[in-house]
């Protein structure tokens, strides 16, 4: 039978490990939710259990943690940070979709293309015009805003042309606040 769970301490004792996803349970784009921040304190309280955040941002852990930390989520409140977006970029460094790519994205999740140095010999990867593109990468919409039709276009000369596409936020949407936008995982299924 299915537990409903009001708050972590009422099972905090059963578990020495917590994954916690970080949009929408820890904040909310825009700020740190306290009640989520004391909670994660008070499970890593004594330093015996560890707090692991997850997500699906389209970015390396490091400029998550940047983030969270913006927002007010406190680096006393987890032990790591694993995102979508750093296994994507060990898929796209390992040649998943080709060496030219035409990349999808807002301007801040360029960080994305920068190599990851788990990735012992990383392939060359350029970002190229999709019209010369072997492949797509994909961080998420232009416009977060923007209906994803508007990329029809697009996405019908990359159905024609057959290339393949590494979707690094599998979300379809997020709120920012009071304000929805699209995600990736919106734009994956066109494709």
């Amino acid at each position: 039978m299915t537990e409903i769970v009001a708050r972590l301490a009422d099972i905090a004792d059963r578990y020495d490990a917590a994954f916690v996803d970080l949009w929408g349970c820890v904040h909310d784009g825009l700020q740190a939710f306290p009640a989520a921040v004391a909670a994660l304190r008070d499970f890593r309280a004594g330093g015996r259990r560890r707090v692991v955040l997850v997500t699906n941002a389209p970015r390396p852990r490091a400029s998550v943690e940047a983030q969270i930390a913006r927002l007010g989520v406190p680096r006393e409140a987890w032990d790591a940070v694993a995102t979508s977006g750093d296994a994507a970029r060990v898929a796209l460094y390992q040649g998943a979709v080709g060496r030219r790519i035409w990349f999808m994205g807002e301007e801040r999740d360029r960080v994305f293309l920068e190599p990851p140095r788990i990735v012992a010999d990383p392939v060359p990867v350029e970002a190229v015009p999709l019209e010369e593109a072997e492949g797509i990468v994909c961080c998420g919409p232009f416009d977060p805003h923007a209906d994803p039709a508007v990329n029809r276009p697009q996405f019908l000369l990359a159905k024609q042309r057959g290339l393949k596409l590494l979707c690094a936020n599998p979300d379809i949407v997020v709120d920012r606040g009071e304000r929805r936008e699209w995600c990736a995982g919106a734009l994956a299924p066109a494709l």
